[in-house]
């Protein structure tokens, strides 16, 4: 199964068109049902869920809800907020207590690590899945270019799906297409945090902003395009 859309220059409703018609085809050649999609009440799963709903309609995507003790309310309320302008179908799945008996059976689990931040991640992509499998839908993922760029993800975490649609897009890209859907404002300014920790910013983890890493990834894709020889007629 092919997990990304080919890679285009950006104009905001025509990626938007291509993009529907990516999850449109890639759902119907899979043989699935729909989608499901984790909404962290971040903007990149709300693009995805906009757009699969765009793609499939509201009946086939299902919005899964995994807030854990680290999960900011704001995001827990942004969350829920995407589900209900969009119609969803949804399920609520508190993933702290999960978590908390992991804790009791493994050695040096402490808050703040890297062992247990990305058990939350690993968590969720196995709730995730459980209902893919229950509704027969693929898992939709919501890594953008700038994340994947630079690895800034959870392998067998969030980085377990079945496909990425928003893969060939920056971060500033995806705010682009998050004010063209109307997704609500609060998310498009909100700071981008996997929260899987407190205090977690994925800027200050990261040593970069996102507008100086999509600078750097633009001139990249500028300069691999020179590379590329002519097409002969």
């Amino acid at each position: 199964m092919n997990m990304q859309p080919s890679a285009s220059k950006m104009n905001v409703k025509e990626e938007i068109e291509e993009l529907q018609q990516f999850i449109g085809h890639q759902v119907e050649e899979a043989g699935a049902n729909g989608l499901v999609i984790g909404i962290s009440g971040g903007i990149d799963s709300a693009v995805a869920a906009y757009l699969a709903v765009r793609a499939l309609g509201k009946e086939r995507v299902l919005g899964v809800l995994l807030p854990s003790h680290t999960t900011p309310s704001e995001d827990q309320e942004d969350a829920v907020e995407v589900v209900r302008r969009l119609g969803l179908e949804s399920a609520h799945v508190p993933i702290a207590d999960i978590i908390t008996s992991f804790g009791k059976h493994l050695p040096e689990f402490d808050e703040g690590s890297l062992p247990k931040a990305n058990l939350q991640a690993r968590v969720r992509m196995c709730i995730v899945y459980y209902f893919a499998n229950l509704k027969n839908y693929l898992v939709c993922g919501t890594t953008d270019a700038s994340e994947n760029f630079l690895g800034y993800y959870t392998k067998y975490g969030d980085g377990g799906v079945d496909i990425e649609p928003l893969i060939n897009l920056t971060k500033t890209e995806v705010r682009s297409m998050a004010k063209e859907l109307g997704i609500h404002e609060r998310i498009i300014r909100k700071k981008s945090s996997p929260h899987l920790k407190a205090g977690h910013d994925a800027e200050e983890e990261l040593g970069v902003s996102y507008e100086m890493l999509d600078r750097l990834l633009a001139k990249n894709k500028m300069a691999e395009h020179k590379k590329r020889p002519p097409v002969s007629p």
